[in-house]
């Protein structure tokens, strides 16, 4: 929802392969927010940290792409987006918000299966 800093949605689970569009309704009224979709657990804090300075690249650290599976643009206060991508190899994917700072409140998972 972006109004308390959480998902309204934290479990996606998709099959393997297939084209994925999540829709998200940014219903903050005074803050951006994002999906970043991650290769591993291990990731969050790392690109969450270096999103911090990354402003100027909407929040996704350039040099941390390596750790990112796909992203959605930042979606601004009363603002709706949708965000499409194949779903990565089997497995669990967490996703945050990469703005400013919000990577240790919002966070979710995409379970990709066969």
């Amino acid at each position: 929802t972006g109004v308390d800093l959480s998902y309204s949605v934290t479990t996606i689970r998709a099959k393997a392969g297939d084209t994925l569009t999540v829709r998200y309704d940014a219903t903050a009224s005074e803050m951006a927010h994002n999906i970043v979709l991650l290769r591993s657990e291990a990731d969050i804090q790392p690109v969450g940290t270096a999103a911090l300075a990354a402003y100027g690249s909407d929040y996704i650290p350039p040099d941390k792409m390596d750790r990112i599976v796909s992203h959605s643009a930042l979606a601004y206060p009363g603002e709706t987006i949708e965000w499409t991508f194949v779903v990565p190899p089997p497995g669990i994917y967490p996703y945050i918000c990469t703005f400013s700072g919000h990577f240790t409140m919002m966070q979710g998972r995409l379970i990709s299966t066969d």
